[in-house]
This record gives structure tokens, C-alpha cells and sequence, in this order.
């Protein structure tokens, strides 16, 4: 067992000046089937990584199999939620990694996407509107839809939308992804 603690030591500043956008992008939300991926990377070890900020970032890309990749998904703006949760007890604690977001409307697309990711573990891509990349699942612990909620409204001004949440369990935060986006190519029509 190698217990050496290989970052240094780092202050975990304040900067007041510095500009903070909340939510996640409606254009910025990827995910893919774990059964689609080559390769799924991680962020290195505690005792491998040399940062706070090594520790919480995977730079590499994932790669994978032939004609498959991510799918993005249109998201409602200002629907998208990353957070984070402790799980566990002291000497023992885990967090849970979660993202809900709805989508537009209850129609047959929807319910098809529903019906086919319930049980699929995925790993999602989440760009955030400050500029963030968050990822959730992971190759040991892939996301699942935890909650699809579809509603009709009902009176005019209601929200028609479906809403879903994904959700691991990690030693870490959802960890910044740094790697590049590869997406499917749709065939042509």
C-alpha cells in the first residue's frame, strides 16, 4: 500500500474579483452509453497526482469503438444541475455525484430515450456556464438514471417537460474533463 502524500501543500484561495456564472450550458450536455466506450479515463490517484487541481481533473480524452461517441442532448435552459453529496461515514466516505435536468416535452422521442437509458450505465459530459467540464460516471462506477419525471402541465403555462436525474457514487466530486468531445456522426438522410 503506498500511503505517500504526493501534492504539496496549496492554499485554497479567495479571489473577490473573480466572475462566477451559475448553471449549466442547455448546448453543453453529452452522454454516452458505457458500452460504447474503447477507453474510459480517470483522474490520477491521490498518490500519483502532483495538484489539488491534478487530483480533480481527467486529462485525457476517452476513446471509442468504431462509429460511436457522445450524443448531445438539448437541455431546458437554466434546468441543468450539477451536485454533489456525502455519502457514507468518517473513515469511509464516498460522494454521491448527481445531474437533473429536463428536457422539452413528453412525445415519443422522449419516451424512447427514457425507455432506452433507464438502465443503461452512461457517463455524462456536462459543460457548465462558467466554463467547467464536469463528468458523471466513471469506468468503476458508471451513471444511472436515478429519476425520470414526465409531465403534461396542467394549464396553460405549466411546464410540458421531462425531467431526469443521473447519479454515481465516487471518491471524489464530479472531476473536471478535459479531454476532448468526440460525438457520433448521425447518418445522413
Amino acid at each position: 500500500m503506498n500511503c505517500e502524500d504526493a501534492i504539496p501543500l496549496e492554499n485554497l484561495d479567495f479571489c473577490p474579483t473573480a466572475e462566477v456564472a451559475a448553471g449549466v450550458s442547455e448546448v453543453g450536455v453529452f452522454i454516452a452509453s458505457y458500452f460504447d466506450f474503447d477507453t474510459i479515463q480517470a483522474p490520477p490517484g491521490l498518490d500519483t497526482a502532483t495538484s489539488l487541481e491534478d487530483a480533480a481533473t481527467i486529462a485525457e480524452a476517452h476513446t471509442f469503438l468504431a462509429g460511436r461517441g457522445f450524443h448531445k442532448v438539448y437541455i431546458n435552459p437554466e434546468s441543468g444541475l450539477v451536485d454533489g453529496a456525502q455519502v457514507g461515514e468518517k473513515g469511509n466516505l464516498s460522494i454521491q455525484n448527481n445531474f437533473t435536468f429536463s428536457v422539452q416535452g413528453t412525445g415519443a422521442k422522449v419516451a424512447g430515450w427514457t425507455r432506452k437509458y433507464k438502465n443503461m450505465p452512461v457517463i455524462a459530459i456536462v459543460k457548465e456556464k462558467n466554463g467547467d467540464i464536469k463528468q458523471i460516471g466513471s469506468k468503476l462506477s458508471p451513471a444511472y438514471m436515478l429519476e425520470v419525471t414526465p409531465t403534461s402541465g396542467q394549464k396553460a403555462g405549466d411546464a410540458k417537460t421531462t425531467t431526469f436525474k443521473f447519479t454515481d457514487v465516487q471518491n471524489y466530486p464530479a472531476p473536471e474533463y478535459a479531454g476532448a468531445i468526440t460525438q457520433f456522426t448521425p447518418p445522413s438522410t
